[in-house]
């Protein structure tokens, strides 16, 4: 079994000091100073994440982290690929294993996304034409299921280590809130002319309150958004959300260009509040226009919320030659062998790190190999372990944290 990795102790140094009171001011104002340097000055700076912990999971098969409850140092975990959820400690013990999947009454069809619900509960968002979530109490026996989120379906994606929905509590009542690609109708909207006034029209985020089963659409494109500001029309371009419980803060991200939306939820709005201005090298100078492709456009793939910090995660692009190369080679150019090298060569993730409403500055790799999974409410980060040759060593999870708190 791969060894724990425990975080280093901090040093402690004791404070030195002087007799003489003019030297003390002066050494307490370079105190002060200092602290004050390790603001960021540059939001390109390249900041470092370090591992402090990791969780190994003794299971053969795959598993991905749905959710954590700080309180009980609990995950909730799911396999990737059929139904089956795991309570994990903290230590990596497996302490309960659930066949959730199926048709049964206390059973979710096909699911891929969870999180825990209340104090000892558990909510799963079925994966079907309406979209709709199913709450279970703490023995796993279903207490409801909601009405689906889903107007028309046009689009579906699925991504193991993304979550599109959060579940907070306000005034004693609890709701969900989230990501709907699906919340509009063709018989409502006309794509064909309505332009970029589908910026202002269409809502593609949500509030589903689990007691009056009622759901809000929610405008996510934010006001300041170049394309929405200059009403320049480059395809629907789904924003991804996190949200942070704590301060109720709601981010926004579209998968084209350079801007995030701050909101704050207030009843069953989300009130617009500002917009962060994203650089990274990889990203800028590309424009992005109606048709790109999204591989040779760096497009926004994901948010995450940890503490007050949000990664914000996006892949390089692959040069547009070369992709018009495969193409003209055949029209399934996506199972040649070499495009997926292509893509392994091209395509590499980068990072810009959020705190607040400001850029603080970027990551261009990770300390170790793997990929974002979930982000803790205590400001840490959890990566899952790319696949390794030692066996069973794909359930392995590295917990980070930025090495100097900004």
């Amino acid at each position: 079994m791969r060894p724990i990795i425990k975080p280093n102790p901090f040093s402690m140094y004791r404070p030195v000091f002087l007799i003489c009171f003019g030297m003390f001011f002066v050494a307490l104002f370079f105190c002060s100073e200092k602290e004050t340097t390790t603001t960021p000055t540059s939001p390109i700076q390249e900041l470092q994440f370090e591992v402090v912990d990791s969780i190994l999971v003794d299971l053969l098969e795959p598993v991905t982290i749905l959710d954590y409850h700080p309180s009980k140092d609990l995950y909730l975990m799911k396999n990737t690929r059929e139904g089956k959820v795991f309570l994990v400690n903290g230590q990596g013990e497996i302490l309960e294993k659930h066949e959730l999947g199926g048709e049964g009454p206390n059973q979710v069809p096909q699911f891929f996304e969870g999180r825990f619900y209340r104090e000892s509960g558990y909510v799963f968002k079925e994966f079907s034409m309406e979209m709709p979530y199913h709450l279970f109490d703490a023995d796993f026996t279903k207490i409801k299921k909601t009405k689906g989120t889903v107007k028309e379906m046009m689009s579906l994606s699925i991504n193991s280590n993304k979550q599109s929905f959060t579940v907070y509590e306000e005034d004693g009542k609890y709701k969900l809130v989230g990501e709907e690609p699906n919340s509009f109708s063709i018989a409502d909207i006309d794509l064909e002319t309505i332009g970029a006034d589908f910026y202002n029209k269409v809502n593609k985020g949500f509030i589903l309150d689990l007691e009056q089963d009622s759901v809000h659409y929610l405008n996510v494109y934010p006001d300041d958004w170049t394309y929405k500001k200059e009403q320049k029309w480059i395809g629907a371009t789904y924003p991804s959300l996190s949200f942070n419980p704590t301060t109720k803060t709601l981010a926004s991200l579209p998968h084209m260009g350079n801007q995030l939306g701050i909101y704050k939820l207030e009843g069953n709005d989300a009130v617009y509040q500002t917009v962060v201005a994203l650089s990274h090298p990889d990203r800028d100078g590309y424009e992005a226009s109606l048709g790109m492709d999204g591989l040779v456009y760096p497009g926004f793939n994901d948010i995450k919320a940890f503490g007050p910090y949000q990664i914000l995660i996006f892949f390089t692009p692959m040069p547009k030659d070369i992709l018009m190369g495969f193409r003209a080679k055949s029209e399934e150019y996506f199972r040649d062998p070499e495009f997926r090298e292509a893509l392994t060569k091209y395509r590499k993730p980068r990072y810009i790190i959020i705190k607040e409403d400001q850029q603080i500055g970027i990551l261009n790799e990770l300390p170790v190999e793997g990929v974002v999974n979930i982000g803790l409410s205590d400001g840490t980060l959890i990566v899952k372990a790319a696949d390794s040759e030692v066996e069973r060593d794909y359930n392995l999870f590295y917990k980070l944290r930025l090495k100097t708190a900004q």
